[in-house]
């Protein structure tokens, strides 16, 4: 015969089951606690799951990054066709212009105006990058530019990324070059979809920066 166990212990050795209306210790279900370093749901992505190597953060979605750039780049895109327009207007060529230099004659006013516009947005981009990771479009969007590893953001490598890519766009009124620098910007795009793990877009890669979420 076995000896009985003192009052209100469990007969099998075991913690005896809470009371009524008590609630387990948390993490009593294994569940995570405090994922990426900050409260659950504080970058808007569910609780403990893992990041990439080298991402500080949750990475922003591609549709997050494309939104933010359509933001940004609205308005040089705009200035661009009505610089363009004025220009050519300045510097129309005549019928027999256009019959001896058909290219030649439009040149001017596409090259300035995509010095004068893409210049200033990658101006735009260097200065508000370098400031916070954030321009207008990323602050939208709730998402920011981080170095590798959650290192601070270099002035220099914010500025080699700005230089490529929207820098090179300075080039888009100079015929060829234009289609080339127009393909540029498209692979760049493509990259954040195909890159594993960190979905880094070719301006990216040049300057070993990530795009992610920002806390909400």
């Amino acid at each position: 015969m076995t000896a009985e166990p003192p009052p209100g212990q469990n007969p099998y050795g075991s913690a005896p089951p809470p009371p009524p209306g008590a609630y387990p210790p948390p993490g009593a279900y294994g569940s995570p606690q405090g994922g990426y370093g900050g409260p659950a749901g504080s970058y808007g992505v569910p609780q403990g799951a893992p990041l990439p190597p080298g991402a500080p953060a949750p990475l922003a979605e591609w549709w997050e990054r494309l939104v933010a750039r359509i933001i940004d780049g609205l308005i040089f895109g705009v200035l661009y066709m009505i610089l363009s327009s004025i220009l050519y207007s300045i510097f129309k060529p005549s019928l027999a212009d256009l019959l001896q230099n058909p290219t030649g004659n439009v040149f001017l006013p596409g090259f300035l105006a995509a010095l004068i516009a893409f210049g200033a947005y990658a101006a735009y981009d260097y200065v508000l990058h370098s400031k916070d990771g954030q321009t207008i479009g990323k602050k939208v969007m709730k998402i920011r530019l981080a170095g590798l590893g959650g290192a601070p953001l270099d002035p220099s490598a914010v500025l080699k990324r700005s230089a490529l890519y929207p820098g090179l766009m300075v080039l888009y009124g100079i015929p060829l070059i234009g289609t080339l620098v127009a393909i540029f910007a498209f692979v760049t795009g493509l990259f954040i979809l195909i890159d594993k793990p960190l979905q880094q877009g070719l301006h990216d890669k040049f300057a070993g920066t990530v795009v992610v979420k920002a806390p909400r």
